[in-house]
């Protein structure tokens, strides 16, 4: 990872992991944000490093709230990878 700020900032809100992060890092299956945690954090790291996230559409990056009863589709996988080039190019999308 380049963007020792990401790190930081992933850090800061769940606190330190018990891996090596890298750019294939998957936020939802490796870092375990998902639902509304993931909408909370993309809000956050969109603040934080001003990139514009009016085009980035949540479910097709994260599962919504878990439940017994309800079949979940794939979602695309979201990595660290994406998101430092959100920062570089000012848009996450």
């Amino acid at each position: 990872m380049r963007n020792i700020d990401l790190i930081k900032f992933i850090e800061e809100l769940l606190g330190p992991y018990d891996i090596k992060y890298n750019l294939t890092t998957s936020i939802e299956n490796d870092l375990g944000i998902t639902g509304e945690d993931g909408f909370d954090f993309i809000k956050k790291y969109s603040e934080l490093f001003n990139v514009d996230i009016s085009k980035f559409v949540f479910s097709y990056y994260f599962h919504p709230e878990p439940s017994l009863f309800v079949n979940y589709g794939s979602v695309k996988p979201l990595t660290l990878g994406d998101l430092e080039n959100g920062i570089n190019n000012g848009f996450l999308s």
